[in-house]
């Protein structure tokens, strides 16, 4: 006759420690829980932070988990505790590209033009060449008074995506005598 200790104990379905244990086998169920949630319902937002955090003791040195935590932690305001989630992933991988993009968002926030501009510039050196990650490399170099480098990564940002709103109206705003050459864009 055998008997089996659980390893653990169970926990109630949905209780946090059960979503807790949903995050750390599924680190993409943190974004995923987050859709909607981060502006209609604080609180629930505050519960999804805490699970992965929760999370994060069963699993400490999971990249994504760590990323997936650092985008909850953004959610409640807590920034600092985002930047030392990223930073956290980051030594794991330091390519991760997804953890670059919101690492320099989170320097943006607080206003570390010199490390965001960083963050970026390793994101797009490992192939993140999209609309996204250029419209904010231009706004890093734009808060620096680098207009026409800010142009570049813009007009980047729009042939990458011609519907791209955000781009142009960045693009529209920089000083007229520090536009640079003008490339043409699609209309």
């Amino acid at each position: 006759m055998t008997f089996e200790h659980p390893s653990e104990p169970a926990s109630p379905p949905g209780s946090l420690a059960d979503l807790a244990k949903q995050f750390a086998a599924e680190p993409e169920l943190v974004q995923a829980c987050l859709q909607g949630v981060e502006r209609e319902s604080p609180t629930a937002a505050r519960l999804i932070y805490e699970a992965a955090q929760a999370a994060l003791q069963r699993c400490p040195n999971y990249a994504d988990l760590l990323y997936h935590a650092a985008q909850a932690a953004v959610s409640t305001g807590e920034w600092n505790a985002a930047a030392e989630l990223l930073d956290r992933a980051l030594r794991i991988n330091p390519r991760y590209s997804d953890a670059l993009v919101l690492a320099a968002k989170v320097a943006l926030h607080a206003e570390q033009w010199d490390r965001a501009g960083a963050f970026l510039d390793t994101a797009l050196a490992g192939g993140a060449d999209y609309p996204d990650v250029h419209l904010l490399r231009g706004d890093v170099w734009r808060r620096t008074g680098d207009f026409a480098r800010a142009r570049a990564e813009y007009e980047r940002a729009v042939r990458l995506n011609s519907n791209m709103l955000t781009a142009r109206v960045a693009l529209a705003a920089l000083p007229p005598g520090d536009r640079g050459e003008s490339h043409e864009l699609p209309a």
